[in-house]
């Protein structure tokens, strides 16, 4: 095992106990325990790609005095990125993004499954706690008393309309750099759910000057209505954060 010295781009590397992100910020124990897969070095400053069986990618700097070799990358290897293509369990389907002709994301089924299932359905129109008229899974646009949806199916294509517009704001904070790390279609789908039930202001104070694993972190605070801890949103918050970094 070789420690912090000789550290290149495309070794596999575990984290010592004592490490912290370059900034100094704590480093969750799930990253520290993983093994990842170094994506460049600059001087002391690793940046770290993704974890060696391609569920979570961090693009996280790291000192390199906190890195510990346990595969040097083969001689003549490409890049990081390719040996955790190479290393990964994950099919192509599940890596593969759901992308628009704008090259923009979409949310996949997995994530408007999720989000049904905590939104909940009623098929006949009812007044929100806010006063406002909803049907189906939280669609409020257009509602009016007495309105009815023929079935769930109808329910979930309404709520697929709305997600497009909360899926904007996911992409928007890519745009603007609120986002600064690479997403795949898992975290944007936990961002989409955690926009459509907090709203988009939040999703930025969420997602700000944070690499991905502070993000996955800190998810889990918003679980909170009307001041107390709610159970619903702490399983909606702990179900986000698992697809988060899936």
């Amino acid at each position: 095992m070789v420690i912090g010295m000789g550290i290149k781009e495309g070794d596999i590397i575990t984290l010592s106990a004592q490490a912290v992100y370059y900034s100094g910020k704590a480093m969750p124990d799930w990253v520290k325990n993983d093994r990842w897969i170094v994506k460049s070095v600059t001087g002391d400053r690793a940046i770290l790609g993704k974890n060696v069986d391609g569920s979570n990618d961090i693009n996280s700097p790291v000192n390199i005095k906190y890195l510990n070799v346990v595969q040097a990358a083969p001689s003549g290897a490409s890049t990081a990125s390719s040996q955790a293509a190479q290393s990964s369990g994950t099919t192509a389907s599940t890596k593969q993004a759901h992308t628009g002709s704008s090259g923009e994301m979409s949310i996949s089924d997995r994530g408007v499954e999720l989000i049904a299932k905590y939104e909940g359905c009623r098929l006949e129109a009812y007044k929100c706690p806010a006063g406002i008229w909803t049907i189906g899974y939280g669609h409020t646009a257009g509602v009016q008393p007495g309105q009815t949806l023929p079935s769930k199916e109808a329910a979930k294509e309404l709520l697929k309309e709305d997600l497009k517009k909360y899926g904007g704001h996911v992409n928007s904070c890519v745009k603007n750099g609120h986002i600064s790390f690479p997403l795949n279609q898992n975290q944007f789908d936990a961002l989409t759910s955690f926009c459509y039930n907090c709203g988009s202001g939040t999703l930025q104070k969420l997602v700000s000057g944070r690499d991905a694993a502070t993000v996955a972190e800190k998810l889990l605070l918003y679980n909170k209505g009307g001041g107390k801890v709610l159970p619903g949103l702490v399983k909606r918050r702990e179900e986000e954060r698992a697809l988060f970094i899936s």
